[in-house]
């Protein structure tokens, strides 16, 4: 079985703005899945938009992986502002570095505690991706992990390129 992102899904294009917003309604290519999904796989940090209780935005750099084609973050101790607004409310958005190579996912955080091989799998991957770190398989079983259940993913190096997809929801 493999995770929400080891299947590509129909590619769109969302809404374009106005055109005195001066953004070109037409043209570009569209941005293509195993790019995107590379980009997830590879990159440094997970830039995590959460919400807090009073509706306060929050937004911080988290490490991640992809493993089994799911994206997995780590969110830190229980006690974190982004694990509290998590515990509160799991609608997150997930954004690369980027500005100009944009890759958005915005989606839903499931707390995660993973059995003996998927957390031998993530502190494998974990360790391969940041120098000198070096989980155990144990290291979430007291929470500190997400799963992320994405929802729509967008993409855009310019805007006549944006390019979303949209994921069946997991009910």
């Amino acid at each position: 079985m493999s995770g929400a992102f080891g299947h590509a899904l129909p590619a769109e294009r969302p809404r374009t703005p106005d055109v005195d917003y001066g953004v070109p309604a037409e043209g570009g290519s569209m941005i293509g899945w195993s790019e995107s999904v590379e980009r997830l796989r590879t990159a440094e940090a997970y830039w995590l938009a959460t919400t807090a209780p009073d509706r306060a935005p929050h937004v911080v750099p988290v490490w991640g992986v992809l493993v089994g084609d799911d994206l997995y973050l780590e969110t830190g101790a229980a006690n974190t502002k982004k694990a509290r607004n998590l515990a509160a409310d799991p609608a997150v958005a997930v954004h690369l570095d980027g500005v100009n190579d944009a890759l958005i996912v915005h989606g839903i955080a499931v707390a995660c505690m993973p059995d003996p091989d998927l957390g031998k799998a993530l502190a494998a991957a974990f360790h391969a991706k940041y120098s000198g770190y070096e989980p155990g398989p144990n290291d979430w079983d007291d929470g500190g992990l997400h799963r992320i259940e994405p929802r729509v993913m967008l993409a855009w190096s310019d805007m006549p390129t944006a390019t979303r997809w949209r994921f069946p929801t997991q009910d």
